[in-house]
């Protein structure tokens, strides 16, 4: 079994997997490029699987991670369009489409991250083999800490809280990412998307033993749709 911790960059995607006992890391443009590999594994993503609709205007996953988070971070949670919105030719009509399905225009933020989200969509209508699930990095370091974080992960100090909470479980992994996050251009990804993916690999990595927003599985067989994954040790 093969396990991946995935993160929008912007060039693509940061890809961490797990070789062995260490993890190495990748960055790809497009998922697809790694399609044959996700199919052998179990995969964790920072980005939102599944949309809104008429009946839930709110996906109840993203309520559920916004009061987990709040009153700190529960706006790094954006609100997920429906699915025609998600497909719009343009911001406006995008706006127009969800205004009229729920309720709500699109934030410029969310209109931003619609690619990759049609990128995921698209890869997991043509091909079921992928156990791809939706996380969320602040909700897993939180879980992690068991509190709030004291910083923001774009500064220096925030990035260095967050190694710290990875290097309780996995201390063996930092000196990885360090050496990644030297050697990797900024303009490539940046040192948070490294950080967050890798914790998104070590939720993988405990995928016998998973937390869910807003409901509770037991294993990652379990239908995870519209669901924010978390391991939270007991």
């Amino acid at each position: 079994m093969k396990y991946f911790g995935i993160d929008g960059c912007k060039t693509g995607w940061v890809v961490w997997s797990l070789e062995g006992d260490r993890p190495f890391m990748k960055l790809v443009h497009n998922l697809s490029n790694i399609e044959s590999e996700l199919e052998q594994g179990i995969a964790m993503i920072d980005i939102p699987i599944g949309f809104s609709d008429e009946k839930n205007p709110d996906r109840p996953c993203d309520k559920a991670a916004r009061k987990f988070l709040s009153p700190k971070r529960g706006s790094s949670v954006f609100p997920v369009p429906c699915r025609e919105a998600a497909y719009a030719e343009d911001y406006q009509q995008a706006c127009l489409i969800n205004l009229n399905t729920v309720g709500k225009k699109l934030s410029k933020q969310t209109w931003y991250i619609l690619p990759k989200v049609r990128e995921v969509d698209a890869l997991l209508a043509k091909n079921t083999k992928i156990q791809l699930r939706e996380s969320h990095p602040e909700v897993v370091f939180k879980a992690l800490q068991g509190e709030h974080l004291a910083f923001s992960k774009k500064i220096l100090d925030g990035q260095q809280e967050r190694m710290e909470i990875i290097a309780r479980y996995k201390p063996d992994w930092i000196p990885t990412l360090k050496a990644a996050l030297e050697s990797t251009k900024k303009s490539y990804a940046a040192a948070d998307d490294l950080i967050d993916a890798l914790a998104l690999l070590l939720v993988a990595i405990n995928s016998t033993q998973l937390t869910s927003l807003p409901g509770k599985h037991e294993s990652i067989a379990a239908d995870t749709s519209q669901e924010i994954i978390y391991w939270q040790p007991e």
